[in-house]
């Protein structure tokens, strides 16, 4: 069998999915397709993808994080917290927050040698018990240190000045994944994990920074979160993970670990932001866009095992895969 080229097929589809959507929708809705509604997903998005550039980072080591939700949350209300005592600008504590968390989820499945969802289920809850405590009651805790609106939601150059922030931290994702060691080396341990320790690396290690890169990204997803919405919300961000699980692999990242691309898993939460946005544009019930989600991150799967069956000529594409666990 002619073997496809990976980055030919699987980084296209989340573009060719963001074309397909806005065709379907600027059907379906009229006022889908207008200069007010791009910006308002413009505006919308950078939560989503700042967790979904920190998952692809797991899901890259063949794991993922099903508490990046909540720990966005945490992030979010204790920066809140640090910027109402000392300043706006502690508002960036969210990121050493979730920096932490990612520390133990990595800890957890790099050294302890825990399944990934056993060891970010954990995480879940006691980060929701967490934010559930530290507020009393899990009631939002008002910004007062400044007033974030107009970073939210302004227009400078087509996009929030947020919006802008969100994007140089994704850039400095991509600079992170293609031009330096520690990116190298997770794509390496999710490809070939045998050849890690030929060059140097350590598994566990590496495990522990993709896990970090994925909490301190949800710890940004956090402060994105709080800043606009001007308030630090401790009960927020479920169904966020299953979203942003949905934006990485729909954006080209393989479940099989080794292959990640941060401007595809972009266009992968733009998708899901535009399927969401359109849905709701159509007065479609909310409870069928989470329908749609799980429809994507099942076609995803998909997706993924088909490309395996192409990409290496396997007789049966759904036949046990080994792992280095």
């Amino acid at each position: 069998m002619t073997r496809l080229s990976d980055g030919s097929v699987r980084f296209l589809v989340a573009p060719a999915s963001i074309l397909a959507a806005l065709a379907l929708f600027g059907i379906a809705a009229p006022d889908f397709l207008t200069p007010d509604n791009g910006f308002s997903i413009a505006s919308q998005i950078w939560v989503l993808a700042l967790l979904a550039v920190g998952q692809m980072f797991a899901i890259a080591v063949r794991g993922f994080d099903i508490s990046v939700g909540a720990v966005a949350a945490l992030s979010g209300t204790l920066g809140v917290m640090a910027a109402n005592a000392l300043g706006l600008p502690a508002l960036l504590l969210a990121l050493p927050v979730g920096l932490a968390c990612g520390t133990v989820n990595g800890w957890l499945v790099g050294h302890a040698r825990f399944q990934p969802i056993v060891a970010t289920l954990g995480t879940l809850l006691a980060v929701k018990g967490l934010a559930l405590l530290v507020t009393g009651d899990g009631q939002a805790v008002p910004l007062t240190a400044g007033d974030t609106a107009g970073l939210a939601f302004d227009a400078v150059l087509g996009l929030p000045p947020l919006g802008w922030i969100a994007l140089g931290c994704i850039a400095a994702a991509h600079v992170v994944l293609r031009h330096l060691v520690v990116g190298r080396r997770i794509l390496m341990l999710g490809s070939n994990p045998e050849a890690v320790g030929l060059v140097g690396g350590r598994p566990a290690r590496i495990e522990m920074s993709a896990y970090q890169l994925c909490g301190a990204f949800a710890g940004l997803a956090g402060a994105l979160m709080a800043a606009r919405a001007g308030a630090g919300l401790p009960t927020e961000g479920a169904g966020m993970e299953l979203q942003s699980i949905a934006a990485a692999v729909i954006g080209g990242t393989a479940l099989a670990g080794g292959r990640a691309q941060v401007w595809a898993v972009l266009a992968g939460a733009s998708f899901v932001q535009v399927v969401l946005t359109g849905l709701n544009l159509s007065g479609v019930s909310p409870f069928f866009a989470q329908i749609a989600v799980g429809a994507v991150i099942i076609a995803s799967g998909l997706m993924d095992t088909g490309l395996r069956f192409l990409l290496s000529g396997l007789s049966n594409p759904f036949q046990p895969k080994g792992t280095f666990r």
